[in-house]
């Protein structure tokens, strides 16, 4: 079932919250043997949430938009009643003070959180337990692995995410999943694991375009604290979404720089698709050269915050981080200052540098990734494909609409203007409607 359509029967009253919870949670217990994707399933707190709820319609109270919907959320987001341990050793059984905001407002909007999702160390490189649900040697994406895997696998409907380079998309990609990474500063980041906060973005993982617009409504907007979203007030998403174009969209499809490490199987997927979008719907374009100069420009910016961010850890407790966690805030350290303010000084020109395609297409469309997930649990793939999209703050969103000869999914990227993310759902849910079979 689908989040609104979870929200849609608990308010019916044909079934508790508590006892629709216990159902789900012995299914997901099961599977999840072989997915793992939960690495905190906590059964008591997930029946306390529950009877809350049913305890709040006994008493007439209005149901919230997200009356009983689980949602998984990512194992680096303070959570009050679930362990939030970073995916490290270093931080094993740590509780949070309380909530990170988008917490909160998933509460208050009637959600259930349904446990903490499996990250990559430290939300960085490095695997951890889960699998990809559609075949379990191939790799789940990172580093919001659990989180893509548990919407895959039907253990959830939606999920949180977060995403510095890849962490979003390219999972959501490789388990054939919706995945949201909305524009930088929409969504407040009180309460997340900091890695890099000029980078840093919240992501969601669904099965519906309708249900990331709805939980993109919630949680977006100012929060007080966060400086990012400082007066930023929140955006009705659902009703964009929902709404109809004026006019039938146009696309324009970047085959990128780094077109010839794609998948050939996938080329030919992709070529397939536009010819089946016709010409007169979607321009097949060369992407601005500021492009490739953006990767470097992200790695730099990345490489030197996170190693500010992980100071401590990296000093104290070297031997529990992974050699290539390691190497990367050595990396960081030692990146002159001047590069650094350089590559951050870089990132709202390289935003703007696409502002003119929006005046004539709807949204960009590209590969979500280099192919399908690859064989093999040592790496998380390569995040290439969504790292411009990433550095510019620019909204982006995998489709599920391919499949290859293998079983497994092709993901569609499409990219939205800066703050503009309403559209790009809108235009992306038309565009499912018509070519998503």
């Amino acid at each position: 079932m689908l989040g609104m359509e979870i929200q849609e029967y608990l308010v019916s009253g044909k079934l508790s919250v508590t006892e629709f919870h216990k159902r789900l949670l012995g299914f997901v217990q099961q599977g999840d043997q072989a997915v793992h994707a939960f690495t905190d399933l906590d059964e008591r707190v997930i029946e306390l949430q529950a009877q809350h709820l049913d305890d709040s319609r006994a008493q007439a109270r209005e149901p919230g938009p997200l009356f009983g919907v689980p949602i998984a959320i990512k194992d680096v987001m303070d959570t009050a009643d679930f362990r939030t341990e970073y995916g490290s050793p270093i931080y094993k059984g740590r509780y949070s003070a309380g909530d990170a905001t988008v917490v909160r407002r998933l509460r208050d909007a009637g959600a259930i959180i349904f446990g903490k999702t499996v990250t990559t160390e430290f939300a960085t490189y490095t695997p951890a337990a889960t699998r990809n649900p559609h075949q379990l040697d191939h790799t789940p994406g990172g580093s919001s692995s659990g989180s893509a895997a548990a919407v895959a696998a039907g253990f959830v409907p939606l999920a949180l995410g977060a995403q510095t380079n890849g962490s979003v998309i390219r999972p959501a990609a490789f388990c054939g999943v919706y995945g949201f990474k909305p524009s930088r500063g929409l969504i407040p980041l009180t309460g997340v694991m900091e890695q890099s906060p000029s980078l840093d973005q919240i992501g969601l993982f669904g099965r519906s375009i309708e249900d990331i617009a709805l939980v993109t409504e919630i949680i977006n907007g100012d929060d007080g604290i966060d400086p990012s979203t400082r007066g930023h007030r929140p955006i009705r998403m659902l009703e964009t979404c929902l709404s109809e174009p004026a006019a039938p969209p146009k696309f324009v499809f970047f085959k990128t720089p780094w077109w010839s490490k794609v998948d050939p199987e996938a080329q030919k997927a992709y070529e397939a698709l536009i010819e089946e979008l016709g010409s007169h719907r979607v321009s097949v374009l060369e992407m601005p050269e500021v492009v490739e100069k953006s990767i470097q420009w992200h790695q730099t910016v990345h490489h030197t915050e996170l190693a500010f961010a992980l100071q401590r850890e990296f000093i104290n407790h070297a031997d529990q981080l992974s050699p290539r966690l390691r190497d990367q805030i050595k990396a960081g350290m030692a990146t002159p200052v001047m590069d650094y303010l350089f590559a951050k000084g870089r990132i709202e020109h390289v935003n703007a540098a696409f502002d003119d395609y929006f005046e004539h297409f709807d949204a960009i469309l590209c590969p979500s990734a280099l192919g399908a997930a690859p064989k093999g649990l040592e790496s998380t793939g390569d995040p290439i494909m969504q790292t411009l999209w990433t550095y510019a703050g620019l909204p982006a969103l995998n489709l599920p609409v391919l499949t290859l000869s293998n079983g497994l999914p092709l993901g569609l990227q499409a990219v939205g203007n800066y703050k503009d993310d309403g559209r790009l759902l809108r235009t992306a849910r038309w565009l499912m409607q018509q070519f998503g079979a």
